[in-house]
This record gives structure tokens, C-alpha cells and sequence, in this order.
């Protein structure tokens, strides 16, 4: 892919936020691989082990994730054996997702992982610029 901002785009919010997931996406997609996760693997098994059980249907508005790209994180997850579906104690019919032991132990590394492309994607960037960065984000996705 040709790296330089053309010029046309180079001053458009969404082309550069576009280009920059892409970019952090790559590296994320390369240092979780050999968890077997991906970015939104990493997201879902982080918000089960930090915040606790809930429905697929939670977990996936949590993220921001649509039904049926959910199903198939969740899929992957299983598959993994990372989270389980237990019954939910407060409505019979109704399943929750649990971070299993190994779940919790794959998290603790993919949290090193996800720490290492984001050090690599923000290499450019000082220290404070990095913080700005995040601060300015955070404050936009609250508005």
C-alpha cells in the first residue's frame, strides 16, 4: 500500500482516522495472532474478565458490535476455550458469557500484546502527544 497521504484526503478527518485504524489494526492483527485473537476477540475477552459475565447481546452493544459479527467472536472464543455459556441464575432462558481460567491467563498476555502495537503505532509520537492523542479521542467518542 502506498503510505503517502494523498493530498486530495490528507486533510479529512475520516480518510486519516480510516488509514490510522488500519494501520494500528495491522500490527494488533499480528501481535494477537499467536493468542489466536483478534482485536475483537481481544475487546470481548477484556470486558468479560473485567467487567464480568453477560449476555452475547450486551457484550456485543458494549463493543459496538453488530449480531452477527458478535456470534462469530464468540464462536472463536469458544472454540479457543477462553469463555464458556452458562445458564443466567436471573433468567433460565436466557445464557451468559463467562471468561474461563484459561480465558483470564490469555487475557493477562493479550493485554501485553495489544500493549506492544500500540507502542509500535505511536512510536512517532512523544510521550505527551500519545496521551493528548488518546485524551482528545476519548472526549470526542463521550460527546
Amino acid at each position: 500500500m502506498d503510505s503517502a497521504l494523498p493530498a486530495a484526503l490528507s486533510d479529512r478527518l475520516g480518510f486519516l482516522l480510516g488509514r490510522a485504524h488500519l494501520a494500528h489494526r495491522a500490527i494488533a492483527l499480528a501481535e494477537l495472532a499467536p493468542l489466536g485473537l483478534g482485536p475483537k476477540e481481544f475487546g470481548a475477552l477484556a470486558l468479560l474478565v473485567d467487567e464480568g459475565p453477560r449476555s452475547q447481546g450486551r457484550l456485543g452493544e458494549r463493543q459496538g458490535i453488530d449480531r452477527t459479527t458478535m456470534v462469530a467472536v464468540v464462536d472463536s472464543l469458544e472454540r479457543h476455550e477462553l469463555v464458556e455459556r452458562r445458564r443466567d441464575p436471573a433468567d433460565r432462558r436466557a445464557y451468559a458469557l463467562h471468561a474461563t481460567a484459561k480465558g483470564r491467563g490469555v487475557r493477562a498476555r493479550a493485554d501485553a500484546a495489544e500493549r506492544r502495537a500500540e507502542e509500535a503505532f505511536l512510536a512517532p509520537l512523544a510521550a505527551r502527544d500519545r496521551q493528548t492523542l488518546k485524551r482528545l479521542l476519548r472526549e470526542l467518542l463521550a460527546a
